[in-house]
């Protein structure tokens, strides 16, 4: 009987996973110049992603993503790990948020979750937060809050998974 509880908890877990993944991938965002595109588009699959959710009104949300940029760009780039930035402040304008990124020089894409339909299929509840998925697009952990001053415990994080990864797959 216990067998059987736990086989229907996994199969459960499994389905909720890839539902997910179903859910999230059919969510439209807004890139900088205002055209609608698929979250499925934006996700390239077989490389981790760094998923970022800010507010463009808060400025301790920029200072976060400098912070992430900074330990993306010297640690985790070159390694094929993906990031971008999801606003979630912008329900009526969103022209306000392209200066923001110029003026940063922010070298990661960033869009715009107009509706707040990814932050719902996501179930992000607090702003910033920091989202990590695998590269099947499988949630890894979730940081809400801040990144400042853990973002090197990110990267840790990531370059653990990649190299668990890289060992489970055996050398051709």
């Amino acid at each position: 009987m216990k067998w059987l509880l736990v086989f229907l908890l996994i199969i459960l877990a499994t389905f909720r996973l890839m539902a997910q993944f179903e859910t999230f991938s059919r969510t439209n965002l807004r890139d900088l110049n205002g055209n609608l595109v698929l979250m499925s588009a934006v996700v390239k699959t077989g490389h981790p992603l760094v998923m970022v959710f800010w507010k463009s009104g808060n400025s301790r949300c920029c200072e976060n993503l400098e912070s992430i940029q900074s330990a993306w760009m010297n640690n985790l780039k070159e390694k094929g790990v993906n990031f971008i930035a999801i606003c979630e402040d912008c329900s009526g304008s969103w022209a306000h948020v392209k200066p923001i990124v110029k003026a940063n020089g922010w070298d990661f894409d960033v869009f715009i979750d107009v509706n707040g339909d990814l932050k719902r299929a996501l179930c992000v509840t607090t702003t910033p937060s920091t989202l990590l998925f695998d590269g099947d697009m499988i949630l890894i952990c979730r940081h809400p809050g801040w990144c400042s001053g853990s973002e090197d415990l990110l990267c840790e994080k990531i370059l653990g998974h990649l190299d668990a990864m890289n060992a489970a797959v055996p050398p051709q």
